[in-house]
């Protein structure tokens, strides 16, 4: 049913899972392909969900796209049974508290959160390392400079003295009238030497962070595996259900239509073979389960079948038990007794009427 998808990422920081890959995140870059990636996985999984319980095997209509126009308390039932799977599919699509999917989603939206969380901070750590390493560069060029400056002021305390000098003199000696020759062969001064110190402190405390940031985030990527799994999981066995429920609803609302198709010919039989003519009152006609519970719906019982119901005869409008005055085991007599090939030719007729923009299937020539 659902579309599997599997992802797999060779990177740093060795993090071993359960089918021997690896996966290896070397800093934020990393870290947001692998939350992205895995964004797009749940995506797939949710488009392929709603389009599974979208499918018409997980919807619930009126049987074979039909109504009956008499309202009986079995349309009443069918129409109960439609509304409770709409609500069942609600519960799995839009309710954590009755969705495993949706719990499961939860979980995992939670760790990539947490793993967007750890992003941020590493790309933070960067940001302040290059930061704070610029500042310093730009001290350590303010302090040569002011070195600089001072090296070239001139000596207040003494005067250089020049003497005549012979030619032999140049030769063995030589004069330096360039003053900055000296500061290229200069050695750093302890100033600018702790500010590189500094540096250094700098890149391996920023590394130290990283470096426990990506700890962080081994154990919250193994638990991603295993919550993609999960999510994969609860997406097909809620599939599964909504579509055991919708099977359930449309075979108890195809009994109840067919039972509300009985009761309408029952109470032509009634009325034109059991009922006086000559008795003006009004009678009420009902099919009844024998087991009250058989009338309800529900998924985890089969529906009512033709060999526990009856053919219910109440005087007045009403369905209380004192009015009870016939009731009938339907049988394979009574059967044959109230489909008549008159009744079932009128039913066709209503049905046709009724749903004619239906295609129906049965006529009474059949």
């Amino acid at each position: 049913m659902l579309f599997r998808v599997s992802i797999k990422y060779t990177r740093q920081t060795q993090i071993r899972t359960n089918n021997m890959n690896t996966i290896t995140i070397n800093g934020a870059k990393d870290l947001k392909k692998y939350i992205d990636d895995n964004n797009q996985v749940i995506q797939q999984i949710r488009e392929e969900y709603l389009r599974d319980i979208q499918q018409p095997a997980a919807i619930v209509q009126d049987h074979q796209g039909l109504r009956f126009p008499k309202i009986t308390s079995w349309t009443l039932r069918a129409d109960l049974c439609r509304a409770e799977h709409a609500s069942f599919v609600y519960k799995r699509t839009g309710l954590p508290q009755f969705s495993t999917f949706l719990q499961s989603e939860a979980k995992l939206n939670e760790a990539l959160n947490q793993l967007e969380d750890l992003r941020k901070m590493l790309v933070t750590n960067k940001q302040q390392k290059k930061t704070t390493i610029r500042k310093i560069h730009d001290i350590i060029k303010l302090v040569r400079q002011k070195e600089q400056q001072d090296q070239r002021l001139p000596s207040p305390t003494f005067d250089f003295v020049t003497t005549m000098a012979t030619d032999d003199d140049d030769d063995d000696y030589s004069v330096y009238d360039d003053r900055n020759d000296f500061l290229l062969e200069a050695e750093d001064s302890a100033i600018v030497k702790e500010l590189k110190a500094q540096i250094e402190t700098t890149k391996q405390n920023h590394r130290t962070i990283s470096r426990n940031l990506l700890q962080q985030v081994k154990p919250i990527v193994k638990a991603v595996r295993h919550y993609i799994v999960d999510v994969k999981k609860s997406a097909e066995d809620n599939v599964g259900d909504i579509l055991h429920h919708a099977e359930k609803c449309r075979a108890f609302i195809s009994k109840c239509f067919d039972l509300t198709v009985l009761e309408f010919c029952a109470h032509s039989w009634w009325h034109q073979t059991q009922k006086d003519p000559m008795d003006h009152n009004f009678y009420r006609i009902e099919v009844q389960s024998e087991n009250p519970d058989d009338s309800v719906f529900n998924p985890n019982v089969a529906a009512t079948t033709e060999h526990n119901i009856r053919i219910c005869v109440y005087d007045g409008n009403t369905n209380n038990p004192a009015s009870l005055i016939h009731q009938y085991d339907y049988d394979q007599d009574l059967l044959h007794a109230i489909y008549t090939q008159e009744t079932i030719c009128e039913v066709d007729n209503i049905i046709r009427h009724f749903n004619s923009r239906a295609n129906v299937v049965a006529t009474c020539e059949a």
